[in-house]
Parts: structure tokens; sequence; C-alpha cells
């Protein structure tokens, strides 16, 4: 009778897995709170000692005077208000890897850091997003969708107006909207005919316009049914002390491994509750 070699059994300690190097990526949220507020102060406290910058304001003169030939005109005064930005939030993410690890494994350093730089970042929107409270009376700027969680060209409208009505400037207006939202637009005949001059034809390749109603659109999953509209000044963030990422060997404490500590420091601040309008 014939002898048969068999993997599951006389082979079987000659079956090898291949660990392939190239890592299935899992899927990361998008994160664009950060790049789109004001960083207009944080060249004014990186790198220098301090813990807050004074924001100072100037409100406008009423309106001028209209004087006869012989009429003489009372001088006008302001009072100039200030806002302080505290550089106030340390974030961080650490990470340990044993010496063994870094020896016999497949190379995860970079990847690690990656993450653990994605995972400050995250936390960053989080508190930009925690932080933004419009105005809830005269004006108004916390309102609901017309229909359910719907957004329609209506409720961009009524945003739009809201904001024009405190003369908020027309550029760098931005809206922020979830997965629900992003997908209604698409039921909004002007953004997608092509009959209206929008280029790329987003029924197409699912992208939008680089302007709707004077808003560049931007998307993250992150925010649920809630959508953002704003001008980019109504918020503004300072960082001190950029991502530093720091090494040590935990060999002085009797541990064969590396801690990589990555942290940041900024101070975020939201400075006018009418420059922003939330849809919920």
């Amino acid at each position: 009778m014939d002898q048969i070699h068999r993997k599951s059994a006389e082979l079987s300690v000659l079956s090898q897995s291949l660990w392939s190097q190239k890592y299935y990526e899992v899927l990361l949220a998008e994160l664009p709170f950060q790049s789109l507020i004001s960083k207009d102060y944080e060249g004014e406290i990186s790198g220098f000692l301090g813990d807050s910058v004074r924001i100072s304001s100037f409100p406008e003169f009423d309106e001028a005077n209209i004087l006869a030939e012989d009429e003489r005109n009372d001088a006008s005064a302001v009072t100039v208000t200030q806002q302080t930005l505290n550089i106030n939030y340390r974030v961080a993410k650490d990470f340990i890897i044993t010496n063994l690890a870094m020896l016999q494994s497949l190379p995860s350093m970079d990847k690690l850091r990656d993450l653990a730089i994605y995972s400050i970042n995250k936390k960053i929107q989080s508190l930009i997003i925690s932080l933004t409270i419009p105005s809830a009376s005269a004006p108004d700027h916390q309102i609901s969708y017309d229909s359910g969680s719907t957004l329609a060209l209506s409720d961009l409208l009524e945003v739009k107006e809201l904001l024009d009505a405190q003369d908020v400037p027309m550029s760098d207006r931005h809206m922020i909207v979830g997965a629900a939202q992003l997908n209604d637009l698409f039921l909004v005949n002007g953004f997608v005919s092509t009959d209206f001059g929008v280029s790329n034809a987003p029924l197409l390749n699912g992208g939008l316009p680089s302007q709707m109603v004077g808003f560049m659109p931007h998307f993250t999953s992150l925010v649920g049914n809630t959508s953002y509209y704003f001008h980019n000044s109504f918020m503004t963030m300072a960082t001190q002390q950029g991502l530093n990422v720091k090494e040590f060997d935990g060999g002085v404490n009797g541990d064969r491994n590396y801690r990589i500590n990555i942290d940041t420091v900024l101070g975020i601040k939201q400075l006018d509750n009418t420059r922003v309008v939330t849809l919920s």
C-alpha cells in the first residue's frame, strides 16, 4: 500500500506562515477642524515664556455726524475689550515596546508613532468641538434642520442669512458635516447638476463642489448629525510646543524596553459666538 506524505501529518512541521511586510490599514476618521480655525496668535506664544495671550478688540465708532458750517463736533471714544487665550492643554499619548519585540518582530515603531500622533490630533479636534458654543439667543445660532436630520438647501440658506446678518466675511467660510448630511447634499439639484456649472460631475465621482452657497465643504464621521458652519476667525488655537516625540530607554529602571512619549502644549479659545452656526 502506498504511503502518502501529508501536510497535516508527516510534513506538518515543515508548514510555515509568511508575515507580510504590508499592514492592513485601519480606517481613520477625517480630522478637519484643526486646520480650519485661526492660528493668528500662535507666533506670539510659540517658543516664548508665558501661559496666556491677551487679545484686544476695538469696537467701531458710532455713525459720524453731519455738521453745519459753524457747528462744533464732540469727540467720540470707544472702549477696548480683551479676551484671554490660555495655553492650558497638554495633550499626550505614550507607548512602550520591549527590546525583544524590537529585535524579533516586524518593524512597528513608525506605525505606532503615527497612530499615537493621530490619537493626539483626534483629541484636539474633540476639544475644538466641545468648545464650539454658538450664540443661543439674540441672535440664535443654534438651530434645527427643517426636516428631521436631513440637510436641505433651505437649511444652508438659513445658516448663510444668520452669518450675513452679523457681517461675517464671505471669504474663509467653512461647513463641516457628517455622513448623513454629506449624502443629503446630492439631493440638491443645484449642487449636482452640470447645468449650474458644477465641475467634475459629483454624481459620478461622489465629490462635492469647492464651495456651496459660499461655504467650503468638509466631512468627518465624528460629528454625528450636527453640522457646523463658521468663519475661521470664530475660534483660535495657539501651539506653544509642537509635537514633541521623545524616546527613553527603560534600562535605567531595570526594564528591557523603550518608552515613546509624545505630547503637545496648546490653547484653544472661541472668540466670537456669532461667527458660527450649528444645525442639529
